[in-house]
């Protein structure tokens, strides 16, 4: 006689939902030159420079000169996340199914938002530093920040770096980034955690979408891809020259369909963005395996 008493067990699950771990909202959006626009095209204005002369002798006349006038565009891209859930579904569960949906919305176009960024930092960078046969590290770093003095970009707390963890685990061991002999201790990146360290003039920070060509983990399927040539892509520039402009701010909306007795749940977001000045935005290569943990 075949014993059927498991079915008759009780099961119980969490009403808290684990949401698998992703990004939530973008890192990158609040580190840009960022404004509304009403419109289809957003064009920021470009004034040149102009020099100091001597001063004319007397009865001689002002050399006047023509500051250059310029403008970059950008065209506005709409972004979408659609999911639906069942009304009678519901009924069936204990979790907050549609706090998760929406949740699960943020994460992908806060993502779609650090994506389309560095999109726009590498299309209009003005030149590739760092070199991709050595681990990012002092020199790394240096050619950085004498890029952004050589520019005469402002070292007014607007600069950015944003490095693959990867990366970022190498610039740890660098003694002038993260010894307190050297940048004392209230600003070492372990104190309040490791999200970033300001140093140098320069807001440095793990970000793991910037691109990388090595093993990569999918955080949706657990693989880890092919090995590739483990160089990470690191993207350095500053607030005022990364335009993002802004249709629509991430939205989410709920809507009951009766035609399929379920809520379909619609995030959008629309913008657009350029590389307003290039002398502020470079990429940097940097050879970026990840850590050995035999390399103690």
């Amino acid at each position: 006689m075949a014993n059927d008493i498991p079915v008759s067990f009780v099961e119980q699950y969490q009403a808290d939902v684990h949401l698998k771990f992703r990004q939530m909202g973008s890192r990158l959006m609040n580190t840009t030159r960022k404004g509304t626009v009403q419109g289809s095209t957003v064009h920021w204005q470009i004034f040149g420079t102009v020099v100091a002369q001597s001063m004319p002798t007397r009865g001689e006349r002002h050399v006047f000169q023509e500051p250059g006038h310029d403008r970059v565009s950008a065209t506005m891209e709409d972004f979408v996340v659609p999911t639906y859930v069942r009304k009678l579904d519901l009924l069936k569960q204990n979790i907050a199914e549609r706090q998760a949906h929406a949740a699960a919305h943020t994460s992908a176009l806060g993502i779609k938002t650090d994506d389309a960024l560095f999109s726009i930092m590498e299309a209009g960078k003005e030149k590739e530093a760092g070199d991709a046969a050595y681990g990012f590290g002092y020199n790394h770093a240096m050619s950085i920040v004498t890029g952004f003095n050589n520019s005469y970009v402002p070292d007014d707390g607007n600069r950015f770096c944003a490095l693959h963890p990867n990366a970022w685990a190498q610039f740890l061991k660098v003694p002038q980034f993260a010894n307190a002999d050297w940048v004392g201790h209230e600003n070492l990146p372990f104190k309040g955690g490791m999200s970033a360290k300001m140093w140098m003039g320069v807001l440095w920070m793990p970000l793991p979408n910037t691109p990388f060509d090595g093993d990569v983990l999918d955080p949706d399927t657990g693989e880890v891809t092919t090995p590739g040539s483990n160089v990470a892509t690191n993207y350095a520039w500053h607030r005022s020259v990364v335009g993002h402009g802004v249709n629509q701010e991430p939205e989410t909306n709920w809507q009951w369909h009766n035609d399929y007795s379920h809520y379909s749940c619609v995030s959008d977001m629309s913008f657009g963005g350029a590389v307003i000045e290039n002398k502020g935005c470079y990429s940097v290569k940097s050879l970026s395996p990840a850590p050995d943990p035999a390399d103690g």
